[in-house]
């Protein structure tokens, strides 16, 4: 079993907590990252570890091994699962970030040499599964969650407020979300705007930079981090938290990590027409759908909630009830081992 580690907190917590529950479950060695486990298996044949096989020990990875590592990780181990949350080539280009055509092809490899070794692929939906083509029959739909245990709901704010938790980029909505603010305040002059921005790659620091200097005369606008061991608190300041994604394939079928940890503040969400996005808001009334993606239709829902207190306050109180019933990641790490373990035959323990 692994455990890797991100750039973004989102995706360091969920590939921390993806197969957590499975490693409890099966009493699983964790190793953090794959020079890890890679120096782990001297030590484990010291202690007869490979002498086992067969069978070799299971192997579920929450991210993919680079491809020339594939073949004496199969030699050593049994690769039943691995979590495939992104595609980074359709990812990049989505975000309007640019690939040259060596790292394309190196991404490229990586995912069908992963595909290809691990017999299971966990994926955030199966939308996402069949816009990029992976075999239906070896998918297993794991969701997006957050830690409710962490991410808890703060005091009310004082001054009416938006936020945004985003890694910076131009296809995230950002510059959107500010217009749409500039809408809103002409009804709710008070409002404010928090921007709690990641760089994740030096365009994204630039584009950061770009941000502070276009508002930089907006005294309403704060650009800053949001950290994970305050993500409660900072994301408190918040009235509302928005999820402005643009019309864009990609978004329209992925789950963005900030949607789930916006249910576990304890706040309603705006969030554009994004199709898997949509159906997580809309059934279980935690917030408000935009008509579209454009400034417009976005300032309509956030100044609604911003002028009825009650509606924001019942929105959000359905949102942190959702988060604990449904999305924590210890209950979707259950879900994804006991499917694990009825297509591998396996008893905790095992």
């Amino acid at each position: 079993m692994r455990a890797g580690r991100g750039r973004g907190w989102g995706g360091e917590i969920r590939r921390a907590r993806i197969f957590e529950r499975l490693a409890a479950r099966t009493a699983a060695t964790v190793v953090g990252d794959w020079p890890t486990f890679r120096l782990a298996i001297p030590d484990r044949r010291r202690r007869g570890w490979l002498r086992r096989r067969p069978p070799r020990p299971l192997l579920a990875a929450s991210e993919g091994a680079p491809p020339s590592w594939l073949d004496w990780i199969a030699d050593l181990s049994d690769p039943v699962a691995v979590a495939i949350y992104d595609d980074v080539v359709a990812q990049t280009k989505a975000l309007g970030m640019g690939l040259t055509r060596e790292r394309e092809a190196e991404l490229r490899l990586r995912r069908r040499r992963n595909e290809d070794a691990f017999r299971w692929h966990v994926v955030p939906t199966a939308a996402f599964a069949d816009a990029f083509g992976y075999d239906p029959d070896r998918i297993i739909v794991g969701g997006q969650g957050t830690v409710a245990s962490h991410v808890r709901p703060g005091p009310w704010p004082e001054i009416p407020a938006v936020g945004m938790v985003s890694g910076a980029a131009p296809g995230r909505g950002i510059e959107a979300l500010i217009a749409a603010m500039r809408l809103v305040r002409d009804v709710v002059p008070e409002a404010r705007l928090y921007l709690w921005l990641v760089a994740t790659s030096p365009a994204g620091a630039e584009h950061i930079e770009e941000l502070r200097t276009t508002t930089e005369h907006d005294e309403w606008i704060e650009i800053a981090t949001a950290p994970y061991a305050e993500l409660g608190p900072t994301l408190a300041k918040a009235t509302v938290l928005v999820i402005p994604h643009p019309d864009i394939e990609y978004m329209d079928v992925i789950l963005p990590v900030k949607l789930f940890d916006s249910l576990a503040a304890g706040r309603p969400v705006v969030v554009t027409p994004r199709r898997e996005t949509v159906k997580i808001v809309e059934p279980n009334d935690v917030g408000l759908i935009a008509a579209d993606d454009d400034p417009a239709s976005l300032a309509e829902p956030i100044a609604r909630l911003l002028r009825d207190e009650a509606l924001a306050r019942r929105l959000g109180a359905s949102a942190r009830a959702l988060a604990e019933r449904e999305y924590d990641w210890s209950i979707l790490g259950d879900r994804i081992a006991d499917e694990i373990f009825r297509r591998e035959g396996l008893t905790p323990g095992a």
